[in-house]
Formats: structure tokens, sequence, C-alpha cells
């Protein structure tokens, strides 16, 4: 597990080694959707945006 900052709240957030570029995550501490992005080869979190269900339409 890689431990990352939330954008949101500012505390850890557990990540799997394995996780992909783009790759959304809930932090369970404050709810907020979160993105894994690449940046300078380390791991980095962002607020994830324009998340939708779109109910199978």
């Amino acid at each position: 597990m890689v431990k990352l900052i939330c954008p949101l709240c500012s505390s850890t957030v557990e990540i799997p080694d394995d996780a992909l570029d783009g790759e959304l995550f809930e932090h369970d501490a404050c709810g907020a959707q979160v993105e894994v992005y690449v940046e300078e080869g380390k791991k980095k979190l962002r607020l994830a945006e324009g998340i939708s269900e779109d109910w199978g339409e």
C-alpha cells in the first residue's frame, strides 16, 4: 500500500501499490472521490472531477 495525502482533508489515504493512473477511490475518512495520477514518476491524488452515474443509459 502507498500512503498519499487527500487533497480535500489532508489526511492519509492508502492506495494499492498497483493502482493505475486515472483510477478512482473514495476516501473513507471524508468521503472525497480521489483520482490517482502520476507526476514525475510518483503517484499523487487529486479530487476526481465530473463523476456521474449514467444508470445504464
